[in-house]
């Protein structure tokens, strides 16, 4: 059984990768604080990655810009609520937050009191935050008594974390926050195989997981092969989908995704998106 708590492990790793996008020749995204909570040991779990799998760093790299645009069109369409759900060292409540934004974070009490202290010492303050593991947490009721209002239309950016948890949990919490909340959009990357059968996944696909797992120092028990079991299970729509890889062409990057091997490229389209939106039941 996996823990929830090795998600936290992983956000100085994501931070060192997004702390070197300035000096790409053609930046996707600029995150000025990414450098904040990158430390050597990141550095060197990063590298590893490289080695692993290269297009996995060029896949963070992706999913940034990709949840970055999820959080500004759903303000321009009128959200003015944003909860970063184990968002780490997401610093998008500092550089999208303003007046008419709030921001919310949650996340398990090691991380959010380290970032705290990072900020503190920044000159920025934290986000009112929910330190939890909210797996078992009622999330929406937790967050009003900081001024949350759960019935008010909100974004929740949940980057990085459905491989991570233990399988069966993903869709039991959801499901849980559509009875909860009435109206929000709810964005998640996601790998599109059964992770749980190991066996029945390509032996190639599996080494390089499995390499990518050795390198951050997690493992990834949970996966989705079909997002049909949203729309089945709980009161959600997919609004959204797709692979990563996909996007290469409107980043301006298809040259470097189409510089990779063909058996590469086929991997990398198991690293998927999705967008669920509540719907009536």
């Amino acid at each position: 059984m996996t823990d929830i708590n090795e998600i936290g492990a992983t956000a100085f790793v994501i931070a060192s990768i997004r702390a070197l996008e300035d000096e790409k020749p053609e930046p996707l995204f600029s995150d000025p604080y990414a450098r904040w909570f990158s430390n050597e040991r990141a550095r060197g779990a990063a590298r590893q990655l490289d080695i692993a799998f290269p297009p996995s760093t060029t896949m963070v790299r992706f999913r940034t810009r990709y949840f970055n645009r999820f959080v500004e069109r759903g303000i321009a369409a009128g959200a003015r609520q944003v909860v970063l759900l184990g968002g780490g060292f997401d610093m998008r409540a500092h550089q999208y937050g303003n007046q008419d934004i709030a921001f919310f974070e949650v996340d398990q009490e090691a991380v959010l009191d380290f970032k705290r202290g990072v900020l503190e010492r920044g000159g920025l303050a934290q986000p009112p935050s929910l330190l939890t593991n909210y797996l078992h947490a009622d999330i929406p009721t937790s967050l009003a008594e900081l001024g949350f209002d759960p019935a008010a239309s909100t974004l929740i950016v949940w980057e990085g974390n459905t491989m991570y948890l233990p399988s069966g949990s993903v869709v039991p919490f959801l499901d849980r926050l559509a009875d909860s909340m009435p109206s929000f959009r709810i964005a998640f990357d996601y790998f599109a195989l059964d992770l749980q059968d190991r066996e029945s996944i390509d032996p190639q696909d599996r080494e390089r997981i499995e390499g990518v797992e050795r390198a951050i120092g997690a493992s990834f028990p949970t996966g989705f092969s079909d997002l049909a079991v949203f729309e089945n299970e709980t009161a959600l729509r997919v609004v959204e989908s797709g692979s990563f890889a996909e996007l290469a062409e409107e980043y301006g990057q298809t040259e470097t995704v189409a510089a990779y091997p063909e058996d590469w490229r086929e991997t990398l389209k198991l690293y998927r998106y999705c967008v669920l939106e509540r719907a009536r039941r």
